[in-house]
């Protein structure tokens, strides 16, 4: 597996672009660019709606965009699904045609232009617990998070689609950076929560197997309010992705498991773009000095800031998908100006890696 670049670029992935080359075009200037969800095309093409297919055990309403879980009769289809799932079959989980363009010009576009990501590629799937607490049960008692059987169908489905679209990029000849976005994790350990650190570990545990048994790959997880950060960096994951520009501090008081995270050979992005709010008047050098006031709090902690910096990526802080194309595209370009900046900034502290 090829070396990351320091201070790599890269975006989380919903975009405001109607037009797929618009879209693609837009991801060209980071180091690791980004499958666009274009949500401003089409409700089907976003993380919720636009992960069903294939997905089993659902009653949904294409009319109403509305999903419902079996509570029961669902047994000959959950073993339809295992049966298939057993034998290696990811192709009945792919992105449904017609609502994936975002995803088909991505293909084609790294195809044609191998400087397009020339060594990782990033995709993206809705991770398991934020999909089973948007899903309510049938009878609307419950959501699908705490139905156990049907959350571990779901991460070995959702797992399954990411390891479809991983296979896509490695026929590319890149590798595949999969992040399991999990926005739903902000209410973790809250009383708006029912989920356990044991449910959030295995749950977790499961997706990524499945991705790692089909194929080379790095899997990062995107959370992008505030969360338990030990517990995320306690999963079998490789990448954890917070929002640097809003919660730098509450992440800050997990200085113990963030090194040892970084020195088992994790990555920490860093998503210092904001996407909600975003300005025109925020610089390049304005977002590093709060990056590396962050870094250098760290530091006194106990986390050596070269360690920071050498097991750096570098990201919006969420989805662009609510911003106005223009501020989307400069969203974008601003994130990979605070990557030179901050290259600028530790050369000679660190060796580059490019």
């Amino acid at each position: 597996m090829p070396g990351m670049k320091l201070f790599a670029a890269t975006a989380i992935g919903s975009v405001p672009y109607k037009d797929p080359k618009e879209a693609v075009d837009s991801m060209r200037e980071l180091h690791i660019p980004a499958y666009p969800q274009m949500v401003g095309l089409s409700p089907w093409e976003d993380m919720f709606l636009g992960a069903l297919e294939g997905l089993p055990g659902l009653i949904v309403d294409r009319k109403t965009q509305t999903v419902r879980a079996r509570r029961a009769n669902r047994e000959n289809e959950l073993a339809d699904f295992y049966a298939a799932f057993l034998k290696g079959e990811r192709d009945f989980l792919a992105l449904a045609p017609g609502f994936s363009r975002g995803f088909e010009a991505f293909l084609k576009r790294a195809a044609q232009d191998p400087t397009y990501g020339p060594d990782f590629l990033k995709i993206q799937v809705i991770g398991p617990l934020t999909f089973g607490q948007m899903v309510l049960m049938e009878d609307e008692a419950g959501s699908l998070v705490d139905d156990l059987e049907l959350l571990e169908v779901m991460a070995l489905a959702l797992g399954g689609k990411a390891s479809w679209e991983a296979s896509k990029i490695r026929a590319l000849g890149r590798t595949p950076v999969v992040f399991i976005d999990e926005p739903g994790l902000t209410s973790f350990g809250s009383a708006f929560s029912t989920l356990t650190a044991d449910t959030v570990v295995k749950t977790m545990g499961s997706a990524c197997e499945t991705v790692r048994a089909d194929g080379s790959a790095l899997i990062g997880c995107h959370v992008c309010g505030n969360t338990d950060w030990g517990l995320m960096m306690d999963t079998d994951i490789d990448i954890v992705n917070f929002d640097a520009f809003a919660v730098m501090e509450q992440f800050s008081l997990y200085p113990k498991q963030i090194r040892a995270f970084l020195e088992r050979g994790g990555y920490i992005a860093w998503g210092i773009v904001p996407s909600q709010g975003f300005s025109f008047d925020l610089t390049a050098e304005f977002l590093a000095d709060k990056l590396d006031g962050g870094w250098r709090g760290l530091d006194r902690k106990g986390v050596p800031y070269e360690l920071l910096a050498s097991r750096a990526v570098l990201a919006t802080a969420c989805g662009l998908g609510m911003l106005k194309p223009n501020e989307a595209l400069a969203a974008t370009s601003m994130t990979t100006a605070v990557s030179r900046e901050m290259s600028a900034r530790t050369k000679g502290l660190l060796k580059s890696a490019s």
